[in-house]
């Protein structure tokens, strides 16, 4: 009867691990797609606000995200996480940069980061989940002159040597003003699909339409990313994600119709949850990313590398650290309970060049 036991437990294995490597492959002929194909690429920074990650938990782990994604969230870090994420979940975050460490501890940045989202499991279907992404700079002046002189020409000056170039020293004579104001904004929707393949093993995809403006201009495109969460042992879980998978180009409407492309990029992590008893839970874990060549940090490294923990106390109470290279970053979360219902509060605080960004997350499932 044991031996009967043991030769069932070893077909099962063997069948995880068939179905990990197809879809491995699978996954690997996605990456290698864009090679194949002959599209326009300028720029060296496009779409880049969907480097910036979402959810005040993870972040506060650093980043450190695409084999733990467990919740709502796990629409953009990994979706094929979304089968864990409850049969009905919600994520939001609200996030100022840059200047946000300086004056009141919440006074607003110079740029608002926000994410929502909502996931919902569909019976013998699977997972699916609507995520709205938003980064802008808002009240941007555009300044223009008053006609102070009647000339019929804005922004004369005191052309004092006559050679119709302002020099150092010769005033406006029009008076500049403020004529409008208008925001620069990056918008993205995901819409997200996971599925349990077996219990060890979740597979998912997001179609990504984007939309960015700035003044009286816009750019619009989408893209793909795949996803799979892999758990070969207990408390041990291996997430692969393909961004970008098949290039994702983004067309502008300026005179030139220029369209730029963002690269696919390969995202593998590990994690590990170690129990601590009636205390609570710890779990350590790292991602390797491959290299983005418009990062000017660790330019001497093929592959960024992420590295984050995450500590529960209680079930209450959780508290993270994690980053990349010297960049810190660190977190808190609470969790309540209301019948069948959890609430999750969390806040992150990123550490930057150009000042502290603080990340701020309401999340739960029912």
């Amino acid at each position: 009867m044991r031996d009967k036991e043991l030769t069932v437990g070893s077909n099962l294995t063997l069948f995880y691990c068939q179905v990990a490597i197809k879809f491995a492959g699978f996954m690997l002929i996605f990456a290698l797609l864009p090679v194949c194909f002959t599209i326009a690429e300028e720029g060296n920074h496009p779409a880049e606000f969907l480097s910036h990650g979402v959810g005040a938990r993870a972040l506060g782990m650093g980043g450190m995200f695409v084999s733990v994604a467990d919740d709502a969230t796990a629409a953009y870090w990994n979706p094929a996480g979304l089968t864990e994420a409850g049969d009905h979940a919600f994520s939001t975050m609200y996030s100022d940069s840059f200047r946000s460490s300086q004056g009141g501890f919440l006074n607003k940045g110079l740029v608002q980061y926000s994410f929502i989202n909502y996931v919902q499991q569909i019976e013998d279907i699977g997972s699916v989940g609507v995520s709205w992404i938003r980064l802008g700079v808002d009240e941007i002046p555009r300044t223009t002159f008053i006609d102070v002189n009647g000339d019929g020409e804005l922004g004369s000056f005191q052309d004092k040597n006559a050679n119709g170039e302002k020099d150092p020293g010769e005033l406006y004579i029009d008076r500049p003003t403020v004529a409008e104001y208008f925001s620069n904004a990056d918008n993205a929707i995901l819409v997200s699909y996971a599925r349990a393949v077996s219990t060890n093993l979740s597979v998912g995809s997001n179609l990504k339409i984007l939309r960015q403006t700035i003044f009286q201009n816009s750019g619009n495109g989408f893209g793909i990313d795949l996803g799979m969460v892999f758990q070969p042992i207990s408390h041990f879980r291996i997430g692969v994600m393909i961004q970008d998978a098949t290039g994702t180009q983004i067309t502008w409407n300026t005179p030139s119709n220029p369209t730029f492309t963002r690269k696919t990029r390969l995202r593998i992590g590990s994690s590990y949850a170690f129990g601590l008893g009636q205390i609570g839970h710890l779990v350590l874990g790292i991602d390797m990313e491959s290299r983005q060549k418009d990062l000017k940090a660790d330019q001497d490294s093929e592959m960024l590398v992420y590295y984050g923990s995450e500590l529960w106390l209680f079930k209450l109470i959780a508290l993270r650290i994690g980053g990349r290279g010297g960049r810190i970053s660190s977190g808190v979360g609470f969790r309540l309970w209301f019948k069948e219902a959890r609430i999750f509060a969390d806040y992150a605080f990123k550490s930057h060049d150009l000042g502290g960004s603080q990340r701020i997350s309401i999340s739960g499932s029912f």
